[in-house]
């Protein structure tokens, strides 16, 4: 216990809190209410409240699909930020949980382009399809401005 002073603990910087933090709120954002208001459907709005059956599902139901789970990872990766110190997680691993999270933010902000501008494959009854571009709105926005703060805090505990 007496080298334990001069040791920086590892994840212990509270802009590593924030970037948790950041990286959870899209989720909870788009799960509790948010989806389908005023601000648009964010980015998984098409999943909620869609009677067609699944075979028949049009583009939009597959991109929230898509950022649904996408969501999911940056709620896991989120809770792990925030556990990491209790965890006693080794200093070792700070500098590739970083970039991973990085790699996370520049996956959803590539598919989120991709969607608002050219459309990607999905699924449909005769093979896959081109789909429609999604419609931008101000939802969407946030989460995506959720992600993005959270990966510029990781940016930062990098340098």
């Amino acid at each position: 216990m007496k080298g334990m002073d001069s040791r920086a603990v590892a994840f212990s910087k509270p802009q590593v809190r924030w970037a948790g933090a950041l990286f959870m709120a899209p989720f909870f954002l788009q799960l509790l209410g948010l989806g389908n208001t005023l601000l648009g459907g964010g980015l998984c709005g098409e999943l909620f409240g869609n009677e067609t059956p699944l075979g028949l599902q049009g583009a939009g139901f597959w991109y929230a699909v898509l950022f649904m789970l996408l969501l999911g990872f940056q709620l896991m990766y989120g809770g792990f930020l925030l556990l990491a110190k209790l965890l006693e997680m080794p200093g070792s691993l700070e500098p590739g949980t970083y970039k991973g999270g990085l790699w996370l933010v520049g996956l959803v902000t590539l598919l989120f382009v991709l969607t608002r501008t050219t459309g990607l494959p999905y699924p449909s009854p005769q093979g896959f399809a081109l789909g429609d571009t999604a419609p931008v709105d101000p939802l969407s926005l946030i989460l995506l401005g959720c992600s993005w703060a959270g990966g510029f805090l990781l940016w930062r505990l990098l340098k």
